[in-house]
């Protein structure tokens, strides 16, 4: 299954879980394949912690993509909201761009996910993107132990 479509059934089954919360929330927390997530903490700022689902990158050629989940600092006990983005890589260019986003819920269940309509961008040196880019191409691979959910990460107290 090439990264298109990959995206696509994720984009059908999408449509056809219609409203239903906890058939959204799948797509985002579980892999179509219904392989299990490897969410791994990669990188942190003074207001977001970064997690990268290594279960979630699909090669094809000199393309990729993969999700990166954006969870703020300061949220209390109990609250599991946070982003979910998933990217798109070229490998040789170096190029990568967000080609969906998924706001999750303070209940950890998918609220949207839209389409971002990014425009390819070189990703610079010690960057953010760089980091996203060698992860998908199989550069690099963050040290952190996996947990399955972003839920599980957070109840876990963010290691």
């Amino acid at each position: 299954m090439d990264i298109r479509q990959g995206l696509a059934l994720i984009a059908a089954a999408g449509a056809l879980a219609g409203a239903a919360p906890s058939a959204v929330a799948q797509d985002v927390e579980m892999l179509s394949s219904g392989a299990t997530a490897q969410w791994r903490m990669f990188s942190e700022s003074d207001t977001s912690t970064y997690l990268v689902d290594m279960a979630s990158i699909l090669r094809n050629g000199d393309e990729a993509s993969v999700r990166i989940a954006r969870v703020s600092k300061r949220l209390e006990a109990g609250d599991y909201h946070h982003v979910v983005d998933q990217f798109g890589v070229r490998c040789g260019p170096g190029e990568t761009r967000v080609e969906t986003s998924s706001d999750i819920a303070e209940d950890g269940v998918t609220a949207d996910t839209y389409p971002a309509d990014e425009p390819w961008t070189p990703a610079p040196r010690n960057s953010f993107d760089e980091a996203v880019k060698e992860m998908a191409c199989g550069e690099k691979e963050p040290s952190r132990a996996p947990f399955e959910t972003i839920r599980a990460w957070i109840d876990a107290g963010r290691p």
